[in-house]
């Protein structure tokens, strides 16, 4: 059995404490269609407060064919106790700030340069603000990914005599600050949605095609149909000004609604889907599940479900 020993002071929590370390904006996701940027809502899987999935209100994100832009705003209150005898760091020396991501099913690692701090002798202390901003291209990740804001040197100070003990070689990472995880398996939509083109039809219509929603795939046996040839499709083409967004919450607010009517239909099989019993990852049913249990809907009745949906959409920022 093997542990991981320090042989230098690393980062610890009387230290975090000390740092007064805060979020001022947390994790923000977004892709690029055209020239449109597009917010993802990370929404917590399950019991577990780091691991998150990416819904996209439009209903289209793709991780193998869009980008994937990530950002956070940091603020460091109390840094100077970082530096010194007392701390990690010399007095000189200066501190990255970085996130180092893991995607361990595209075996692929790498971090992203956030800021650095220093203190300089006479100055009055200021607070340090900082600001990640990175976008990963198409394709580039899988699975789940972990990204990790991590303390490290980013310039080698001149230790003084009590200093010599601490960490001072460019790139020692100093300890972790905090970890965030998203879940990228798959479409990172509701469900798929397609343009279709066929004359005489509704503008719009759900394809409910599952055997069995426990075991059934639901980004394969769902599919919501947005038809060209209709006459009000111009208020769904987010290329013309006539573009209205509302009237898409309406249609992926029905659709919705209409999937958990239609499991409603089997009372055994409804009944697994509310316990999130005997169902399988990825299904019908455990996404209903999700959607119950992580988001909180309320489908007691055709009634409550309408409305706990339609609240849910109009809490997103849908643009």
């Amino acid at each position: 059995m093997s542990a991981d020993i320090s042989a230098y002071p690393v980062l610890d929590d009387r230290l975090v404490s000390c740092l007064r370390y805060d979020v001022l904006k947390d994790y923000t996701f977004y892709y690029v269609r055209g020239d449109e940027e597009r917010s993802l809502e990370p929404e917590i899987l399950g019991d577990g407060s780091l691991d998150h999935k990416l819904s996209d209100v439009y209903g289209e994100w793709d991780p193998d064919r869009d980008n994937l832009g990530v950002r956070r705003i940091y603020s460091f209150q109390n840094y100077g106790c970082l530096f010194g005898e007392n701390g990690i760091a010399c007095t000189d020396a200066v501190i990255g700030v970085a996130v180092i991501w893991t995607s361990a099913d595209s075996k692929q690692r790498g971090s992203i340069k956030v800021g650095n701090i220093r203190i300089t002798e006479g100055e009055n202390q200021q607070p340090v603000r900082m600001k990640l901003e990175h976008e990963f291209g198409t394709a580039s990740l899988r699975g789940m990914v972990e990204f990790d804001t991590v303390l490290y040197i980013a310039e080698a100070g001149d230790p003084k005599e009590n200093e010599a003990y601490l960490a001072n070689k460019s790139g020692m990472v100093l300890g972790t600050l905090d970890r965030f995880q998203i879940q990228l398996d798959g479409n990172g939509s509701m469900f798929p949605i397609y343009e279709v083109n066929e004359p005489g039809q509704p503008l719009w219509y759900i394809r409910c095609t599952w055997d069995d929603p426990a075991y059934d795939l639901f980004s394969e046996s769902v599919t919501v149909c947005i038809n060209k040839a209709h006459r009000n499709y111009k208020y769904l083409d987010r290329t013309k000004k006539l573009y209205d967004p509302q009237l898409m919450i309406e249609i992926m607010a029905d659709a919705l609604n209409i999937i958990v009517t239609k499991l409603r239909m089997d009372p055994e099989g409804w009944d697994n889907t509310q316990k999130g019993t005997d169902i399988q990852p990825g299904s019908v049913s455990e996404a209903v599940n999700y959607f119950i249990t992580a988001l909180e809907w309320d489908v007691t009745s055709p009634e409550t479900t309408a409305i706990t949906i339609r609240k849910f959409f109009d809490k997103k920022d849908f643009k």
